[in-house]
């Protein structure tokens, strides 16, 4: 690795392949640094991802498609469930082909990639992010750069050592757990992803089950972090799993956590953006982020790019990235915060009620804004709880 570059992404996610391809596509010598020895693995998440939103990112191939997704069901602890078709087309994705593809495009673009190469520190002068300490293959090295881009995940510590407040409290943090089954043939529907709102089995949280094909699919739970229990993240889902799919096959397993804050404030420093899981920019009522990640990198390099072109990598001059991510995603988001907090309010029977209630609606013929409008009329208290967001907007009819 050279001594000095313009810019150094640290993480070869979806959104830091992303910044470094932009980075590079805009002329600067840029160098894209992962710490695991392979791009793509392990997996730590259910997959989802909008075709829509990743069209302008990688276009859609068949080598990265496990599902294409036609409807999505959410099911209460009853049995009652409701279907719903997907906002956007929806795909279940092979990450570790589908981060191999976007880190892939970003080295054809002149990005420099560097797995085995773990960011040990920052090089900070006057308050300003200069460079980056590494270490890979058991050398350190210091490098330069006019830009850092901490793409480093949702437990970041580019963004910690820079200063930026990035551990939220618990009451707004997910513990998540996954398992890959397999003889899944004949238990799930291939094209429907599952949501399941059950408070014995997933406290403050959900499961899922995501297809992965005809056989397999991702079968995971989140629940809040500050949900006191007797029992782990790993004991619920395989309660779970026991009393659903009984007989399937565990073929990999993964667990981490997310925050689910809406995007941390603030995006900028003198000499460093953060992008992705670092920013917390995943959504705030599911922890999807894929998409967010890569939308936040794009929207991150187009002003940073220009700015340093300009020569001037002020946090003045970045925060342009803030503004501009705010004004797209910050009202949508601040709902979703609000709605997921409203919703972790809900006793076991009023969630349950929530979901039956819907499931009688005729949900195909309306849409989002109207099946909450419909359903919080049904419900006073929960009218009143929600009223604050349908006078400012943010449930649109």
């Amino acid at each position: 690795m050279k001594p000095g570059y313009d810019v150094v992404v640290i993480g070869a996610g979806p959104a830091g392949s992303v910044a470094a391809r932009r980075a590079a596509e805009g002329g600067l010598k840029t160098l894209l640094i992962e710490k695991r020895q392979e791009i793509g693995a392990p997996v730590r998440c259910a997959e989802a991802i909008g075709a829509d939103l990743a069209k302008p990112f990688l276009p859609i191939n068949a080598r990265w498609v496990d599902a294409t997704v036609r409807a999505f069901e959410i099911h209460n602890s009853c049995g009652d469930s409701l279907r719903l078709p997907p906002a956007e087309p929806t795909l279940v994705v092979n990450r570790k082909v589908f981060d191999y593809e976007l880190a892939l495009l970003a080295a054809r673009a002149g990005a420099e990639v560097h797995t085995s190469t773990a960011a040990v520190g920052l090089i900070v002068e006057d308050r300003a992010v200069k460079g980056v300490k590494i270490e890979s293959l058991g050398r350190s090295q210091e490098i330069q750069a006019r830009l850092v881009v901490a793409a480093d995940g949702t437990e970041s510590q580019a963004a910690r050592w820079a200063g930026l407040k990035t551990v939220p409290p618990l009451a707004d943090y997910y513990l998540g757990i996954e398992f890959l089954l397999a003889g899944m043939n004949g238990k799930m529907d291939p094209q429907v992803c599952e949501y399941h709102l059950d408070r014995s089995m997933a406290p403050g949280g959900y499961l899922w089950v995501f297809p992965k094909g005809e056989d397999t699919a991702n079968v995971g739970l989140v629940i809040g972090g500050d949900q006191g229990s007797d029992a782990s993240a790993l004991t619920y889902l395989e309660r779970f799993v026991e009393a659903k799919y009984p007989g399937t096959s565990v073929m990999a397993v993964i667990a981490g956590g997310i925050a689910v804050t809406g995007a941390v404030k603030p995006l900028v420093m003198d000499g460093m953006v953060v992008v992705g899981d670092a920013a917390h920019q995943a959504d705030p009522l599911t922890a999807g982020g894929i998409c967010l990640g890569m939308t936040g990198a794009d929207i991150a390099m187009g002003v940073a790019v220009a700015a340093l072109h300009d020569g001037d990598v002020r946090a003045a001059r970045l925060q342009e990235y803030e503004k501009l991510w705010q004004r797209r995603f910050g009202k949508m988001h601040q709902a979703l915060y609000r709605i997921r907090k409203m919703l972790n309010r809900m006793s076991p029977e009023r969630l349950d009620g929530l979901v039956r209630r819907a499931s009688e609606l005729p949900v195909a013929e309306m849409s989002l804004g109207q099946i909450m409008l419909a359903l919080l009329k049904n419900d006073p208290l929960l009218l009143f709880e929600a009223s604050s967001l349908i006078a400012s907007g943010l449930i649109m009819k």
